[in-house]
């Protein structure tokens, strides 16, 4: 694990492709915890709350080798319909002081048909180490959504993340409520569990209208996508900052929407580095835990770290 340690002394864009060559290749070797703590989401039973977020395994490769770490979930993507190669580099800035960073990836992805070929092989691996799975898709049209959603029907996915937040939408979905309400009206008819990632850095009437749709369709939540910002060092100007700094936000967040009496799953996501925030999210209201910044900044042996943590504090 020295080795991977001094990967965060490289620019974050090479941590960031060494990292997953390393996990892809087996050389990072995770082995299982066995950390239980059931816990029921959507009728679903999960080993326990711990998993990843978005972010880290875009197009699946990773999620059958990060798995074996004992985690309760994993969520792949965002997946786009059509393939992107993101943002030109650099596209992401490391605060290791504020253990935070600023990316803006721009959702690259090998596209939607490339994973559907791949799914029921990366769908097989998974389920033999218990793990909750969620698909997350970034579309940037009804149409691109609802396409996605209808291919996945009949497969053997434990629920689908709509990811309406990106920082690389500029914030079309959220400053146009109207197309994105119809969006919400249109993948009810998904029969499957749909979780709905929220931005950060609206406003308060936003989260009351949008957790008002969720809790009456029965919609869970993710909470929460990067904070957008500016970012001089990074190639396009902008970026999402995430990490330690955002905590105290996702925390109240959570807190917010559960107070307005949303009663339906929730992922709590942002600024997790140590065992005790996971209890902390839970007793705020969340049901269950993501990892990301933490995973990406201190590499992927951190994964089991916090695994460990979650049990020791």
């Amino acid at each position: 694990m020295r080795v991977l340690k001094l990967l965060n002394y490289l620019p974050p864009d090479l941590t960031h492709e060494l990292s997953h060559m390393l996990i892809r290749s087996g050389v990072v070797n995770y082995r299982s915890y066995g950390i239980e703590m059931p816990i029921e989401v959507n009728g679903r039973l999960i080993k326990n709350p711990l998993g990843l977020g978005a972010g880290i395994d875009k197009d699946g490769f990773l999620a059958p080798r990060i798995a074996r770490a004992g985690i309760g979930f994993i969520t792949i993507g965002s997946i786009t319909l059509k393939p992107r190669t993101g943002n030109p580099k650099p596209r992401m800035v490391k605060y290791p002081g504020l253990k935070a960073m600023v990316n803006a990836m721009g959702l690259p992805s090998r596209g939607f048909t490339d994973f559907l070929t791949r799914l029921p092989s990366i769908l097989s691996e998974l389920r033999k180490f218990d793990v909750y799975v969620i698909l997350s898709l970034a579309g940037f049209s009804i149409d691109e959504f609802m396409y996605m959603l209808s291919k996945l029907r009949g497969y053997d996915v434990d629920a689908v993340e709509l990811n309406i937040s990106s920082p690389t939408y500029r914030g079309s979905w959220v400053s146009d409520r109207d197309y994105l309400g119809e969006l919400l009206n249109g993948v009810e008819s998904f029969p499957g569990a749909l979780f709905i990632k929220l931005p950060l850095g609206v406003d308060v009437d936003f989260y009351r209208w949008i957790v008002s749709i969720a809790g009456r369709r029965g919609f869970g939540l993710t909470i929460a996508n990067t904070l957008p910002v500016k970012e001089p060092r990074i190639s396009v100007g902008y970026g999402g900052l995430s990490g330690y700094p955002i905590y105290p936000i996702v925390k109240s967040l959570i807190i917010k929407v559960r107070r307005w009496g949303f009663r339906n799953p929730v992922i709590g996501l942002g600024g997790v580095f140590h065992g005790w925030q996971v209890v902390d999210l839970m007793r705020s209201g969340a049901n269950m835990v993501g990892v990301v910044t933490a995973f990406a900044m201190r590499v992927p042996s951190y994964l089991i770290d916090c695994l460990k943590r979650y049990w020791r504090d």
